[in-house]
Formats: C-alpha cells, structure tokens, sequence
C-alpha cells in the first residue's frame, strides 16, 4: 500500500548517515544525501547527454531509490564492511527492498531500477553511482570546512572507485583544489 511504503520512507529523515556520526557529526540524514543525490544526477545527466543516449527519466529514478533499503537497515558505514562483507550487505538489502517494493503496483519495475544501480548495469546507474559518492565528498568538504578533520574520506579509494567520467574527475578534482586552498 501506497500510505505504508510513503511512512517507510519518511525514515530516511531520521537516519543519520553513520560514517559522518562516527565522526562526531550529527547533521546530514539519509534523506538530505538523497535529495542532493537527485539534483548531482540530473545535472550530470545533462552534462553527459552530449556523449552518451541517457535515459533521464531512468536516471532519476534510480537517483530516488538508490538507498530506500536503509529505512529498513540503516546507513552501514565503510568500516562496518570489513566485518560484515559487502555481500552481507548486499543480501540485506536485496531483501529490504524486495520487502519495501513487495505490495506495490509497480514493485517489481522499482526492484528492477534498485538493482540496476547495485550491480552498475546502465549508463544511468553508473551515473547515480557516482553522484552518490561525489555528493559525499562535496558533505565532506562542508564538514571540513566547520572544523571537523576528515582525512580519511579522501584517503579511502573506494570513496572513488565509481568516478569513471571525466567531467566526474573534473567536478572532484575542483573540490581537491578548493580543499587545497582551504587547508
């Protein structure tokens, strides 16, 4: 039902994303990554349609539901992988989803998308897949910017590991420079 999937949903404003918490940092929730998520895809889906067929409306769906499984598991941090395995993880959310997805009209299309993003199968996805993580490292260039030391992000190749477009690199490496300048 519609009303029950919207109320799973609205948890993803009161998760907080775990790697800024073990940090000490409160702030940004599941939610708040998403919502820039979207707006980092649509704009490098613009930027990218020059070269490649895209699919916008693809794309930003699976922008949307690209963490929908942490309403139901929470946001597990890089750390917690060497423990539990990211096939762990991805088993988690594959039934998460499968869960969330299960009573509505056009579940099994949404598992689809959702899982075209975990596994990289389109253009679209492999675009969600790396505005998800230089979102991330734009937040964590704004918490240095408050004082907190987060070395360790831009020292983490996996934070990285999905920036296969050159205006992708192009984006980051501004933010290297402006990190650079702010040290």
């Amino acid at each position: 039902m519609i009303i029950d999937f919207l109320l799973e949903m609205g948890k993803l404003k009161n998760i907080k994303r775990a790697g800024w918490v073990i940090n000490g940092i409160e702030g940004e929730s599941v939610a708040d990554h998403c919502f820039r998520v979207c707006i980092l895809s649509m704009l490098l889906g613009d930027l990218l349609r020059e070269r490649y067929k895209i699919d916008m409306e693809k794309l930003l769906r699976i922008a949307i539901l690209h963490d929908i499984a942490e309403s139901k598991i929470g946001d597990i941090p890089y750390e917690a992988l060497s423990y539990i395995g990211e096939k762990n993880k991805s088993k988690a959310e594959k039934k998460a989803c499968r869960d969330l997805f299960k009573d509505l009209k056009n579940g099994e299309r949404y598992y689809s998308l959702w899982e075209e993003f975990e596994d990289r199968k389109s253009i679209e996805a492999k675009i969600v897949r790396a505005a998800d993580k230089l979102e991330m490292m734009v937040q964590c260039y704004e918490y240095e910017k408050e004082g907190y030391d987060l070395d360790q992000f831009w020292n983490n190749e996996f934070n990285f590991r999905d920036f296969k477009f050159d205006i992708v690199k192009e984006i980051f490496g501004e933010l290297e420079k402006r990190r650079k300048i702010k040290k």
